[in-house]
């Protein structure tokens, strides 16, 4: 029996590679189950014509799949293993509530940010069905309401930072303010005291580009988990001399691993802690909940992830909203006659549900949303028991299946003329409802914000494309060319 030598081996090697990754991309363009269903080639064949548009091209994938979507048509083959769809008319079917069928989260798309040990990033149905049921009650209306003075404080202290600016000519980038707001405010919910970064001098500039180029950094540790993995090991002293920028990040996670340890000695010292008083509270406090649920490291990664996903959502929906409202004066005009006409009481609060009750503000709100969409990548489902069928074709079980929400709010059959900010669209529709917390965050501020006879804001250098959404980094981001939406006060 003959033995290869270490040369042949050395020059066979190379060889076996070459025939196994053309043997494996024939399978994927001719064999594999989703082989029927169009899109490119390139796509169907390797992960890395999506990492060229999200790691080389900077977030850029989700454009690219609207210009694939015109030319292949509604359901489109976007990777080997992806489908991707732009119909409206089958979100439903795709976003079914757990009690219809099982679902599934795509692992590879979330594991970008890390392990799964958070409620939006867990893969599995009945581990995020466990996970949600125990958080989503903590964001009910009636508990934000009672959390709504606390808002109505930060808002208050937002109002004191501009009353000092007033007049003084100096820039404000409502991209680094808006995030010190809705930061404070996520982190007095979830553990009763703000961070502080509405103290910040300038705002805390490095606190939104920490957060975005963190949520950039997802789309290539998705393709190379394990970098993550190493990285998430190396003392945070080195990864902060790697990564200057992560900073902020890191003071994050140490600000959570304080504020949940003092959460956990407060139950350890007394039985009888209020539950009520954050979300963590609550959480500990749930017996619905395994202990294994409420470790530390877990814990840990759901505070991190109630705040950075709480806080940058709402606050890209306010300043694209504020841009608006600056940059069409009849809009404005129209907000500040309606709450001028609301006889709000300027000696006391102005409470979240009156301002519910003002249509115009509340279209403000919803056209705001459908220009800055919470997240802006495609959120893919799977249905592991049953195959899905869309039209004339049938999705094998197993799929990964994707929507965006950028696409379907510039759909031209539901909002004509897509691009232009027009709330007036929305006088006579009916809305879709918003988590509560995020909806008090925008009435009140907004409110606040354009309140007639407090503040005359204008736009400093800033034009529409700053407050367009340039890149997906799965947090919609505006162009990394953008100077940000900046605005002087008087």
């Amino acid at each position: 029996m003959a033995v290869l030598s270490a040369r042949e081996l050395l020059i066979g090697f190379p060889s076996l590679i070459l025939v196994y990754l053309l043997a494996l991309v024939f399978y994927r363009l001719y064999l594999h189950p989703l082989a029927k269903f169009p899109g490119p080639k390139l796509a169907a064949g390797t992960l890395w014509y999506e990492f060229y548009y999200d790691v080389v091209k900077r977030g850029r994938y989700t454009w690219k799949i609207a210009q694939l979507h015109a030319q292949y048509g509604p359901i489109i083959r976007i990777s080997p293993y992806e489908l991707h769809i732009d119909d409206p008319e089958f979100y439903d079917e795709l976003y079914v509530g757990p009690s219809q069928r099982r679902t599934l989260k795509y692992e590879y798309s979330v594991r970008g940010f890390g392990p799964t040990n958070f409620t939006f990033s867990t893969v599995g149905h009945e581990h995020h069905r466990l996970r949600r049921a125990a958080i989503a009650p903590l964001f009910s209306k009636a508990l934000v309401q009672q959390f709504e003075p606390s808002v109505q404080m930060m808002v208050e202290k937002l109002m004191s930072r501009l009353e000092k600016l007033r007049g003084t000519g100096t820039v404000i980038n409502m991209i680094d303010m808006y995030p010190c707001l809705t930061s404070d405010i996520i982190c007095q919910y979830a553990f009763a005291s703000p961070y502080g970064y509405l103290d910040e001098p300038e705002f805390a500039p490095l606190w939104h580009k920490a957060v975005m180029d963190a949520s950039e950094g997802s789309h290539f540790f998705k393709q190379f988990p394990w970098l993550e993995s190493i990285m998430r090991r190396m003392p945070s002293s080195i990864v902060r001399k790697m990564v200057p920028g992560l900073s902020a990040l890191f003071q994050l996670v140490d600000m959570v691993h304080d504020k949940v340890s003092k959460v956990q000695s407060d139950f350890a010292k007394d039985e009888k802690v209020d539950s009520r008083q954050t979300i963590f509270h609550g959480l500990i406090a749930n017996d619905q909940l395994p202990p294994e649920e409420k470790t530390t490291e877990r814990l840990e990664a759901e505070g991190a992830g109630v705040v950075a996903a709480g806080a940058m959502t709402v606050a890209h929906t306010l300043s694209v909203i504020s841009y608006h409202i600056l940059a069409n004066p009849s809009i404005q005009q129209k907000l500040q006659k309606e709450l001028d006409a609301a006889s709000l009481d300027s000696d006391s609060p102005v409470r979240w549900g009156q301002l519910e009750q003002l249509p115009y503000l509340s279209a403000i709100i919803q056209e705001g949303l459908r220009w800055a969409p919470g997240v802006s990548h495609r959120l893919q489902r799977i249905s592991p028991d049953i195959d899905l069928q869309y039209k004339d074709w049938t999705i094998p079980r197993g799929t990964p299946v994707g929507m965006t929400s950028i696409l379907m709010h510039e759909n031209p059959d539901l909002f004509p003329a897509a691009r232009t900010f027009d709330p007036d669209r929305w006088l006579q529709a009916d809305s879709a409802r918003l988590r509560n917390l995020a909806y008090c965050e925008l009435y009140l501020t907004l409110a606040a914000i354009f309140k007639p006879d407090r503040f005359t804001f204008k736009l400093y250098e800033t034009g529409v494309e700053d407050a367009e959404i340039g890149h997906d980094f799965f947090n919609a981001c505006q162009s990394v060319e953008s100077k940000g939406i900046r605005v002087t006060v008087d």
